[in-house]
């Protein structure tokens, strides 16, 4: 029986904003700054028009197709057998992403606060919490989101606003960096929208469109969604290069974490403010692996022509789990999560981009006005 589509605009905004504010910023800094030095603001604003230019693209999908979820569309745009096979691409896609994901926050966790404790159950104590989760239907989901929102927001724009008053507009100096060319900026660019949570963020809506009031909800929800999450991204992206300059940020492996361990409250009402912030990651690393995690076994039940994703809530666990467990160390993880993550372009952009082409010269779905 099809559950009813009440996701508001405002859950799914929240949704896809928990959704992109995940474990993956803590590294942004790094990633920027040895692409483009300090030209990392300018790369992150590129790599994230990118990104807002695939969820455009979903939307407009959505808007076409409102009644339906990805996969089915698919089918009828380009027919049953091709739409399986790149379902299964899909799903396999997110299988290694959301266990590298998984993986990349028990590193964290291991590193700061449990190094005593094995990486299996780290990864396995994350999975089986979502796969629960998971178990509710897609609406409480979006309330789980949007309960948690708040604990995402708040700390986030005051670490901002704490690190302002360190911040050396010098370090961001150039803006275009030096000695960048154009091919500099175009490759962090893409490696910035390559970034996991720029996939989820855009995949969540085909999970969220089917089950909200109308589709105008879906579109305002998720570009005020991608709006506000790149906003929020941008500024902790500024402040930690106005900090530590594009040099220093490309030593730690988590430079925005670091930046936690300076920041102060006035009056110095807690005197260690990276304890708190710790947790906040946690929760961020639990709602990015929560969306991922229900994309997949979304997916896979359309695909597989399930009567509910919850059948492959606990189905899907040791797969993901396999894909966690496969990286041999740290620096092997970012190696996966830059290479699949490139590869992933295709199936978040250019294969949503594809069937949008193919809907309009077929005039499948609801015409647009």
């Amino acid at each position: 029986m099809r559950e009813p589509r009440q996701i508001t605009a405002s859950q799914t905004m929240m949704s896809i904003f928990n959704s992109m504010i995940g474990i993956s910023i803590l590294g942004l800094p790094r990633i920027a700054s040895e692409h483009v030095n300090s030209g990392a603001v300018l790369v992150t604003i590129i790599g994230l028009g990118i990104m807002m230019i695939g969820m455009g693209i979903m939307t407009l999908l959505g808007y076409r197709f409102p009644k339906t979820s990805f996969i089915q569309f698919s089918k009828q745009i380009i027919g049953k057998k091709l739409s399986f096979l790149f379902g299964l691409f899909i799903l396999v896609f997110f299988i290694l992403l959301i266990g590298f994901i998984t993986r990349e926050f028990s590193f964290m966790l291991s590193s700061f606060l449990y190094p005593d404790t094995p990486m299996i159950v780290l990864v396995g104590a994350m999975l089986i919490i979502v796969a629960i989760a998971t178990r509710n239907d897609i609406t409480t989901i979006s309330y789980i989101h949007f309960f948690y929102f708040p604990f995402l927001l708040i700390p986030l724009l005051l670490l901002i606003v704490l690190a302002l008053e360190n911040v050396d507009i010098r370090y961001v100096k150039p803006f275009l960096g030096n000695g960048n060319t154009f091919s500099d900026f175009l490759q962090g660019g893409l490696t910035i929208a390559a970034f996991p949570f720029v996939h989820i963020g855009i995949f969540l809506l085909t999970v969220l469109t089917p089950h909200t009031h109308s589709p105008k909800n879906a579109i305002r929800g998720s570009l005020l969604g991608g709006l506000f999450s790149s906003l929020l991204i941008i500024l902790t992206l500024f402040v930690t290069i106005g900090v530590f300059g594009s040099m220093e940020a490309k030593s730690p492996l988590w430079p925005l974490y670091v930046l936690t361990r300076m920041v102060q409250l006035p009056l110095e009402l807690l005197e260690r403010l990276d304890i708190l912030f710790l947790g906040i990651w946690v929760l961020s690393a639990f709602t990015t692996i929560l969306s991922g995690y229900l994309i997949i076994i979304y997916t896979g039940s359309q695909l597989f022509n399930l009567k509910s994703h919850r059948v492959l809530s606990y189905i899907a666990l040791p797969l993901v789990f396999g894909a966690a467990m496969y990286p041999q160390n740290i620096f092997h993880l970012f190696e996966l999560i830059e290479l699949v993550g490139k590869w992933g372009l295709i199936i978040t952009m250019i294969y949503p981009l594809f069937l949008l082409f193919i809907a309009l010269i077929r005039k499948k779905g609801k015409v647009m006005k």
